[in-house]
Protein backbone atom coordinates (compact mmCIF):
# COMPACT_ATOMS: atom_id res chain seq x y z
CA UNK A 1 0.00 0.00 0.00
CA UNK A 2 2.44 2.57 0.60
CA UNK A 3 4.68 1.86 -2.74
CA UNK A 4 0.97 1.70 -4.68
CA UNK A 5 0.82 5.74 -2.56
CA UNK A 6 4.35 6.70 -3.51
CA UNK A 7 4.22 5.25 -6.89
CA UNK A 8 0.61 6.48 -8.01
CA UNK A 9 -0.65 3.36 -8.47
CA UNK A 10 -4.15 3.86 -7.01
CA UNK A 11 -6.86 4.14 -9.22
CA UNK A 12 -10.57 6.07 -8.95
CA UNK A 13 -13.90 4.67 -10.77
CA UNK A 14 -16.66 6.52 -11.45
CA UNK A 15 -19.77 5.41 -11.21
CA UNK A 16 -22.85 7.32 -12.81
CA UNK A 17 -25.86 8.12 -10.65
CA UNK A 18 -28.71 7.85 -12.64
CA UNK A 19 -31.50 11.01 -11.98
CA UNK A 20 -35.19 9.45 -12.05
CA UNK A 21 -36.64 13.31 -11.35
CA UNK A 22 -33.78 15.75 -12.42
CA UNK A 23 -33.00 16.29 -8.46
CA UNK A 24 -29.20 14.82 -9.72
CA UNK A 25 -27.05 16.00 -12.98
CA UNK A 26 -23.81 15.05 -13.18
CA UNK A 27 -23.00 13.06 -10.63
CA UNK A 28 -20.55 10.45 -9.83
CA UNK A 29 -19.85 7.88 -6.62
CA UNK A 30 -16.48 7.52 -6.69
CA UNK A 31 -14.78 3.84 -6.06
CA UNK A 32 -10.93 3.20 -5.50
CA UNK A 33 -9.09 0.39 -7.14
CA UNK A 34 -5.22 0.02 -6.13
CA UNK A 35 -2.82 -1.46 -9.18
CA UNK A 36 -0.36 -4.48 -7.99
CA UNK A 37 3.82 -4.04 -10.23
CA UNK A 38 2.26 -5.79 -12.25
CA UNK A 39 -0.30 -3.64 -13.46
CA UNK A 40 -3.37 -5.97 -12.06
CA UNK A 41 -6.28 -4.75 -10.41
CA UNK A 42 -6.52 -5.16 -6.74
CA UNK A 43 -10.45 -4.70 -4.97
CA UNK A 44 -10.76 -2.41 -2.14
CA UNK A 45 -11.92 -5.54 -0.04
CA UNK A 46 -8.30 -6.41 -0.55
CA UNK A 47 -6.51 -3.78 0.59
CA UNK A 48 -8.79 -1.72 2.65
CA UNK A 49 -9.20 -3.56 5.66
CA UNK A 50 -5.32 -4.12 5.55
CA UNK A 51 -4.84 -0.28 5.26
CA UNK A 52 -7.07 0.31 8.14
CA UNK A 53 -5.41 -1.91 10.48
CA UNK A 54 -2.24 -0.61 9.65
CA UNK A 55 -2.90 3.41 10.06
CA UNK A 56 -2.41 3.97 6.43
CA UNK A 57 -6.46 4.57 5.54
CA UNK A 58 -6.11 8.14 5.78
CA UNK A 59 -3.65 8.81 3.31
CA UNK A 60 -5.74 6.54 0.92
CA UNK A 61 -8.50 8.90 1.91
CA UNK A 62 -6.82 11.82 0.92
CA UNK A 63 -5.06 10.75 -2.05
CA UNK A 64 -9.17 10.23 -3.48
CA UNK A 65 -9.57 13.13 -2.48
CA UNK A 66 -7.24 14.75 -4.37
CA UNK A 67 -7.61 12.60 -7.65
CA UNK A 68 -11.61 13.51 -7.23
CA UNK A 69 -10.50 17.31 -7.02
CA UNK A 70 -8.50 16.93 -10.14
CA UNK A 71 -11.72 15.08 -11.96
CA UNK A 72 -13.90 17.71 -11.48
CA UNK A 73 -11.26 20.37 -12.30
CA UNK A 74 -11.36 18.70 -15.50
CA UNK A 75 -14.91 19.60 -15.56
CA UNK A 76 -16.10 15.95 -15.76
CA UNK A 77 -18.53 16.42 -13.15
CA UNK A 78 -20.97 18.64 -11.63
CA UNK A 79 -20.83 16.48 -8.53
CA UNK A 80 -18.51 13.81 -7.21
CA UNK A 81 -19.42 11.56 -3.85
CA UNK A 82 -16.27 10.48 -1.80
CA UNK A 83 -16.64 8.55 1.12
CA UNK A 84 -13.95 8.64 4.20
CA UNK A 85 -13.14 6.56 6.51
CA UNK A 86 -13.38 6.51 10.14
CA UNK A 87 -9.68 7.73 10.86
CA UNK A 88 -10.46 11.08 8.39
CA UNK A 89 -13.94 11.49 10.07
CA UNK A 90 -11.53 11.43 13.63
CA UNK A 91 -9.02 13.75 11.90
CA UNK A 92 -9.41 17.52 13.24
CA UNK A 93 -6.75 18.74 10.06
CA UNK A 94 -9.03 17.46 7.81
CA UNK A 95 -11.52 20.48 7.16
CA UNK A 96 -8.20 23.00 6.58
CA UNK A 97 -6.42 20.39 4.75
CA UNK A 98 -9.76 20.28 2.43
CA UNK A 99 -9.77 24.27 2.14
CA UNK A 100 -6.11 24.02 1.29
CA UNK A 101 -6.42 21.94 -1.45
CA UNK A 102 -9.87 23.51 -3.20
CA UNK A 103 -7.65 26.46 -2.92
CA UNK A 104 -4.86 25.06 -4.79
CA UNK A 105 -7.25 23.10 -7.87
CA UNK A 106 -9.96 26.04 -7.77
CA UNK A 107 -13.11 24.10 -7.72
CA UNK A 108 -16.44 25.08 -6.23
CA UNK A 109 -16.77 23.33 -2.99
CA UNK A 110 -20.25 22.25 -3.56
CA UNK A 111 -18.63 19.72 -6.57
CA UNK A 112 -18.08 17.77 -3.49
CA UNK A 113 -19.62 15.13 -1.27
CA UNK A 114 -18.50 13.64 1.34
CA UNK A 115 -20.26 10.24 2.97
CA UNK A 116 -19.58 8.46 5.95
CA UNK A 117 -21.85 5.21 6.74
CA UNK A 118 -24.51 5.22 9.35
CA UNK A 119 -22.88 2.78 11.20
CA UNK A 120 -19.73 4.94 11.56
CA UNK A 121 -21.75 8.08 12.65
CA UNK A 122 -23.99 6.03 15.67
CA UNK A 123 -20.87 4.97 16.46
CA UNK A 124 -19.02 9.08 16.66
CA UNK A 125 -22.12 10.90 16.40
CA UNK A 126 -20.56 14.18 17.96
CA UNK A 127 -18.03 13.97 15.21
CA UNK A 128 -20.41 13.32 12.90
CA UNK A 129 -22.31 16.29 13.37
CA UNK A 130 -19.26 18.43 13.94
CA UNK A 131 -17.89 17.16 10.64
CA UNK A 132 -21.20 17.71 8.81
CA UNK A 133 -21.80 20.90 9.89
CA UNK A 134 -18.25 22.24 9.21
CA UNK A 135 -18.19 20.54 5.84
CA UNK A 136 -21.38 22.00 4.66
CA UNK A 137 -20.63 25.74 6.11
CA UNK A 138 -17.62 25.49 4.11
CA UNK A 139 -19.84 24.72 0.92
CA UNK A 140 -19.42 21.03 0.62
CA UNK A 141 -22.21 18.40 0.80
CA UNK A 142 -22.58 16.14 3.08
CA UNK A 143 -24.25 12.10 2.54
CA UNK A 144 -25.03 9.34 4.72
CA UNK A 145 -24.66 5.75 3.02
CA UNK A 146 -25.40 1.94 3.80
CA UNK A 147 -28.73 3.87 5.52
CA UNK A 148 -31.75 1.76 6.58
CA UNK A 149 -29.26 -1.35 8.00
CA UNK A 150 -29.96 -0.61 11.64
CA UNK A 151 -33.33 0.24 13.55
CA UNK A 152 -33.25 3.94 14.41
CA UNK A 153 -31.74 4.37 10.72
CA UNK A 154 -34.72 7.12 10.35
CA UNK A 155 -34.14 9.14 12.98
CA UNK A 156 -31.06 10.49 11.14
CA UNK A 157 -32.75 12.12 8.82
CA UNK A 158 -33.87 14.54 11.45
CA UNK A 159 -31.16 14.66 13.28
CA UNK A 160 -28.33 14.83 11.14
CA UNK A 161 -27.79 17.62 8.59
CA UNK A 162 -27.31 16.22 5.26
CA UNK A 163 -27.77 17.01 1.56
CA UNK A 164 -27.90 13.14 0.60
CA UNK A 165 -29.03 9.93 1.88
CA UNK A 166 -28.20 6.46 0.07
CA UNK A 167 -30.35 3.72 1.02
CA UNK A 168 -28.30 0.32 1.83
CA UNK A 169 -28.12 -1.85 -1.40
CA UNK A 170 -29.96 -4.75 0.41
CA UNK A 171 -32.89 -3.13 0.08
CA UNK A 172 -33.07 -2.85 -3.43
CA UNK A 173 -32.80 -7.00 -3.95
CA UNK A 174 -36.13 -8.18 -4.38
CA UNK A 175 -37.44 -4.25 -3.84
CA UNK A 176 -39.92 -5.19 -6.37
CA UNK A 177 -41.10 -7.86 -4.55
CA UNK A 178 -41.33 -7.06 -1.31
CA UNK A 179 -44.05 -4.50 -0.08
CA UNK A 180 -42.89 -4.16 3.30
CA UNK A 181 -39.52 -2.65 2.03
CA UNK A 182 -41.02 -0.76 -0.38
CA UNK A 183 -43.12 1.09 2.41
CA UNK A 184 -39.50 1.35 4.10
CA UNK A 185 -38.10 3.27 1.27
CA UNK A 186 -41.10 5.43 0.70
CA UNK A 187 -40.92 6.37 4.30
CA UNK A 188 -37.87 7.21 4.14
CA UNK A 189 -38.42 9.10 0.78
CA UNK A 190 -40.51 11.11 2.31
CA UNK A 191 -38.96 12.07 5.49
CA UNK A 192 -35.52 12.78 3.22
CA UNK A 193 -38.17 15.40 1.16
CA UNK A 194 -39.47 17.24 4.30
CA UNK A 195 -36.06 17.84 5.10
CA UNK A 196 -34.43 18.88 1.95
CA UNK A 197 -32.70 15.60 1.69
CA UNK A 198 -31.84 13.94 -1.81
CA UNK A 199 -32.28 10.21 -1.82
CA UNK A 200 -29.94 7.79 -3.83
CA UNK A 201 -30.51 3.89 -3.98
CA UNK A 202 -27.31 1.47 -3.75
CA UNK A 203 -26.83 -1.07 -5.83
CA UNK A 204 -30.02 -0.65 -8.62
CA UNK A 205 -29.62 -3.77 -10.62
CA UNK A 206 -32.48 -4.55 -12.66
CA UNK A 207 -35.09 -2.93 -14.41
CA UNK A 208 -38.28 -3.79 -12.14
CA UNK A 209 -36.22 -2.05 -9.29
CA UNK A 210 -35.55 0.71 -10.93
CA UNK A 211 -39.62 0.99 -12.19
CA UNK A 212 -40.65 0.82 -8.06
CA UNK A 213 -38.40 3.52 -7.44
CA UNK A 214 -39.64 5.73 -10.00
Amino acid sequence: IRSALMENRLRLEHQPIASLNDEIDGAFDTLVRMLDSEGNTILPAEFIPVAERTGLIKNIDRWVIGASLSFCAAGKAKLVLVRISRDSLLDETLIDWLRAQVAEYTVETGRLCFEITEELAVQHMRQTLELANALRSSGFKFAIEHSGKLPNSAAFIGRVPMDYLKLDGSMMQGLHRNTEIQNKVREYTRMAIEHGVHTIAERVQDANTMAVLW
